[in-house]
């Protein structure tokens, strides 16, 4: 026999499921984010992983309320150097992505 019990932990579980979907789609496109941004800035990113750092509730006014993510990855200038970078997300739309004051060296060995 179903009960209000049964229905209560069956839209749990049914909640669960999805937001560790959305989740896994969110990742995959912060991902996407940082390497495209590292790709233009003429960056290397480092280990191809990003990290979830902070999922907290938010609004927005395209998405309403959602979740914003905060994914963490690191990046590198000149292949022996590591500095940090960050990809906000509000859903799955990007927000902010910040790169870390870093050195860029020209190809004649001057360092900027």
């Amino acid at each position: 026999m179903l009960t209000l019990s049964h229905l209560f932990w069956g839209a749990v579980f049914v909640f669960c499921i999805s937001h560790w979907w959305r989740s896994r789609d969110a990742k995959a496109w912060a991902l996407e984010h940082a390497s495209r941004r590292c790709e233009q800035l003429g960056l290397q990113l480092l280990d191809q992983s990003i990290v979830l750092r902070k999922l907290r509730p938010a609004y927005s006014a395209e998405a309403g309320i959602c979740w914003r993510r905060y994914y963490s990855f690191e990046f590198s200038a000149t292949g022996g150097d590591r500095y940090p970078g960050e990809v906000e997300l509000s859903g799955n739309r990007l927000t902010a992505i910040h790169i870390a004051p870093h050195v860029v060296e020209d190809a004649g060995g001057a360092r900027h």
